[in-house]
């Protein structure tokens, strides 16, 4: 418990470094980024969903190297007793760009969020302010970086989660480590393992802010095809962690690239 507090203390110190001196702008694409225009949802949500219906798909439409609509939306809806997915292939959802911060709109609220407002420093990711359907700010994501780190820390009302994802010398994820508290009472650590990456170029590169799971993916060089977790109960410590994972495979192109639609 003392090393979770550490890392507390620690993340607050690099989340509260002055950064004034700084020039803020929007990170440049990179021109061999891929700019996938199809994405099966079945590939785009793994793990999250693994539902495969080939009528299910994003379409991806870009500006000037830049994301700036994204047509397809996935829902979660939870009956009490079980849970199933819906996909709505006309939902939009559209991006706008100044010169340091990055609007994304629904074009109806998305889990009762209307918008997400990202802002950047230095070409890097720092802030993300989430609006509900009254136009009001309810959660704000703030993201630092460290040699092979970057660590993210969500508040929203009571609750607040602190997030850092490692990488490995080839640029990829090893594991992403998650302590959610409740009214600042650490309640649960999440630990992500990824693994079995391909040599394929990550075609989620310049879509990291449709989604979290999109985030998630884009942060490697490769593509991760294996996952396991273990979740941990801080508050009741005799209990056994939970644990799971989830592999899949990917079909790929004559020249190596994955085949996403």
């Amino acid at each position: 418990m003392k090393q979770l507090f550490y890392f507390l203390f620690i993340f607050s110190l690099i989340s509260c470094g002055g950064n004034d001196s700084l020039n803020e702008d929007i990170p440049q694409n990179n021109p061999s980024d891929l700019e996938p225009k199809k994405i099966l949802t079945y590939l785009a949500e793994l793990p999250v969903s693994t539902n495969f219906n080939p009528d299910w798909y994003y379409e991806f439409f870009y500006e000037n190297g830049r994301l700036r609509r994204m047509n397809g939306r996935l829902s979660k809806v939870d009956t009490g007793s079980s849970s199933f997915y819906l996909f709505y292939n006309d939902k939009q959802t559209n991006i706008t760009y100044t010169a340091n911060q990055a609007t994304v709109q629904y074009d109806e609220p998305q889990n009762g969020i209307k918008k997400i407002v990202y802002s950047f420093q230095n070409s890097k990711l720092i802030k993300a302010e989430i609006y509900n359907t009254q136009d009001e700010v309810y959660k704000v994501k703030n993201y630092s970086y460290q040699n092979n780190k970057i660590l993210i820390h969500t508040k929203w009302y009571t609750w607040d989660t602190y997030e850092t994802y490692f990488f490995d010398a080839n640029q990829n994820l090893e594991k992403s480590e998650k302590l959610d508290l409740s009214n600042s009472i650490e309640t649960k650590l999440t630990t992500t393992y990824y693994m079995n990456f391909d040599q394929s170029e990550n075609p989620y590169k310049k879509l990291y802010l449709m989604n979290d799971n999109f985030f998630v993916k884009s942060l490697s060089k490769n593509n991760y095809r294996k996952i396991s977790y273990l979740v941990q109960d801080l508050q009741n410590p005799q209990y056994t962690p939970g644990s799971g994972h989830s592999e899949w495979t990917y079909q790929y192109s004559s020249t190596g690239q994955v085949i996403l639609y």
